[in-house]
């Protein structure tokens, strides 16, 4: 996480958001977690956020979004079932991209990225950017691999 704020700071702070959002799931099954910070980088403009995921006994609760400079709150969402995942690993993504793009090699290291796009039509479902010795391309929080991302808001 390259960012002037610590680790701990950035997941105090969202999960105060989160608990002023939703004060009814502060108490729920034993207590709120976070998860780390996931920095996320904006495709569209300069810019990043943060996503952190919120937690409890039970799965996944909410999301987080915080601006990556200021640390203000962008977003908050709740789950609705628990046992949905939070992000897919740059290591799923990985072995998605490898299997969808056999052809392709060199690859670099992975980041979150995002904007609007119909691949990626909310910024708390980022895509896994993965470069590589000719270019670079993308995995969805689905699981699937794209080349090229759409002109547009999504849908």
């Amino acid at each position: 996480m390259s960012n002037a704020y610590s680790v701990e700071t950035v997941r105090r702070i969202a999960l105060e958001a989160f608990q002023a959002q939703y004060p009814t799931l502060s108490g729920s099954l034993g207590g709120l977690v976070t998860s780390l910070p996931n920095l996320v980088v904006r495709l569209d403009r300069p810019g990043t956020y943060f996503l952190i995921g919120i937690s409890d006994s039970a799965g996944l609760r909410g999301i987080v979004q915080l601006d990556g400079l200021s640390l203000a709150v962008e977003s908050t969402a709740i789950i609705r079932d628990p046992q949905s995942s939070f992000l897919l690993s740059e290591q799923e993504a990985l072995q998605t991209v490898k299997a969808a793009f056999p052809q392709k090699s060199g690859w670099h290291d992975a980041f979150l990225g995002w904007r609007p796009c119909r691949e990626s039509f909310d910024s708390m479902r980022p895509l896994w950017v993965l470069p590589y010795s000719d270019g670079e391309v993308y995995v969805t929080q689905n699981r699937e691999g794209v080349e090229q991302l759409t002109i547009g808001r999504g849908g």
